[in-house]
């Protein structure tokens, strides 16, 4: 990866974005001890409740405003930002499952912050990481 470019499109909706890029290299990403991040994904869990004291997912304030963005961006109907899901497992009693170490940090971060959060192997890019608006 050489940049990360937010294109003019996304400015264009969401003016006042703030988005944040960690780069983390010399990565194992291999479980190592389970049980490390299954706590992580506990105790991000709990925290995660601070969310929760709206019954109804569509009034809580944290879902509303990424479902507000989904639909400024025109996705399929019924699409879901990933910190709802998240926060949806917490709220029926799921407990959120350990995949890899760089996936269960942000998925622990989501939970414990109310964002969505992603990561990539940049290694795997050639030129630039672009975010825009998608075709289709």
């Amino acid at each position: 990866m050489t940049r990360f470019v937010v294109e003019d499109d996304v400015w264009a909706i969401f003016p006042h974005a703030k988005i944040g890029v960690v780069v983390a290299q010399g990565i194992d990403n291999g479980i190592k001890n389970a049980s490390v991040y299954e706590q992580m994904l506990r105790e991000a869990e709990k925290e995660a409740r601070k969310f929760l004291e709206f019954e109804e997912l569509s009034r809580n304030p944290v879902i509303v405003v990424w479902r507000e963005a989904f639909r400024r961006f025109k996705t399929k109907k019924g699409a879901r930002c990933s910190v709802e899901a998240l926060l949806k497992r917490v709220k029926n009693g799921q407990h959120i499952r350990t995949i890899n170490p760089l996936v269960d940090i942000y998925n622990s971060v989501s939970l414990r912050y109310g964002l969505p959060c992603g990561g990539e192997d940049i290694d795997t890019f050639v030129g630039d990481i672009r975010l825009a608006l998608a075709d289709g």
